[in-house]
């Protein structure tokens, strides 16, 4: 027995061609036929879940524009650039606390806009220390 692959049933199966694809176009009579065939498509949430999975950001996939893929797909990856995202076998990816000992939790965590993470506490220590400085350099203590 073998398992059939979701997609494989997509009635847009074979419906794109060089001088029409509905899927990815920007005319809003193409847009229109590509969501109508979606809309009937038995393999419309396999579609949807493969293009937020995969980072489709461009066309049309199971019933959703662009603009709402997107969305889907940053929902998906919790705000974090798909490039730098820590795969399981990576030796950082279990790690539970920062290396000044501070807990990797959802109170004490935040990524960085290169989808690094990062520690709160660490973070707040940094800055204090930084106007720590500044009074000094600035002549007196605060």
């Amino acid at each position: 027995m073998s398992v059939a692959d979701p997609l494989d049933s997509a009635v847009c199966e074979g419906v794109a061609r060089a001088d029409y694809d509905p899927f990815f176009t920007e005319t809003p009579e193409a847009q229109a036929d590509a969501l109508a065939m979606c809309r009937i498509c038995p393999a419309k949430a396999a579609c949807l879940a493969y293009a937020v999975e995969t980072g489709q950001v461009f066309g049309i996939w199971g019933g959703k524009t662009q603009a709402q893929i997107r969305r889907l797909i940053v929902r998906a990856r919790g705000g974090r650039p798909r490039g730098h995202l820590v795969p399981p076998g990576h030796p950082n990816a279990d790690k539970t606390h920062c290396k000044h000992g501070h807990p990797f939790d959802a109170a004490n965590t935040y990524y960085a806009a290169n989808g690094e993470r990062r520690c709160r506490a660490c973070r707040r220590a940094r800055l204090a220390r930084a106007r720590r400085l500044a009074g000094r350099a600035d002549g007196g203590e605060r």
